[in-house]
């Protein structure tokens, strides 16, 4: 597990749940400065200061959101990755946003609304990162037979084939394929395809 990510899962354990009641409390300080008639930065210093305890309390009380929502909706994002503490800051970050907006009055819990927020954040982190990952027509070339190859041998055999065998099949006299790298090649598609389909069906 990268250090950065083991920090992360560190921290969201440090501080429990908070019970409905306080949520219910600190979002109506919240929202008192975030909701002044001249904005939140024109509020009153005794305002502004109790609203940013009250929001940075809610956000640290329930940063175990943002791991749940990495663990249930985006475990492509691995957690040898330093890729993935940089999404889940962004989660963080949404779940911040997520503090500033919640209106008690709506009649849902703030977990539901900040879950939301959080998984846009993950979400969005995702197809940046996915955008930045070059794939070579060589390469998505290789992918693709891989693909093509395993499929045939499930509707033959009835089973998946081993990495190496596949890697035996691509491999030419002029360039060799490693199962190893043949492994990576295959786990950064996937990644990309995940990420993709994930922006589509939200």
């Amino acid at each position: 597990m990268h250090p950065s990510v083991r920090d992360w899962l560190r921290l969201s354990r440090q501080h429990p749940p908070l019970p409905e009641r306080s949520v219910l409390e600190l979002a109506r300080l919240i929202q008192r400065w975030q909701h002044h008639p001249g904005g939140p930065t024109q509020a009153p210093r005794a305002i502004r200061k109790r609203g940013q305890r009250a929001r940075d309390q809610l956000v640290r009380h329930n940063l175990a959101l943002v791991v749940f929502s990495w663990r249930q909706h985006h475990s492509r994002l691995s957690a040898d990755d330093a890729a993935t503490a940089d999404a889940l800051q962004e989660g963080a970050l949404n779940l911040l946003r997520a503090a500033e907006k919640f209106d008690p009055t709506r009649g849902y819990r703030f977990s539901t609304y900040a879950s939301f927020w959080i998984h846009r954040g993950l979400r969005r982190s995702c197809e940046r990162d996915r955008r930045n990952i070059a794939f070579p027509r060589d390469q998505a070339a290789l992918v693709l037979k891989a693909q093509r190859l395993s499929q045939e041998v499930m509707q033959c055999r009835g089973r998946q084939p081993s990495l190496h065998w596949l890697a035996a099949q691509l491999s030419t006299a002029k360039r060799v394929i490693q199962p190893e790298r043949l492994e990576a090649l295959l786990r950064s598609w996937d990644d990309t395809q995940t990420c993709a389909s994930g922006s589509l069906a939200s």
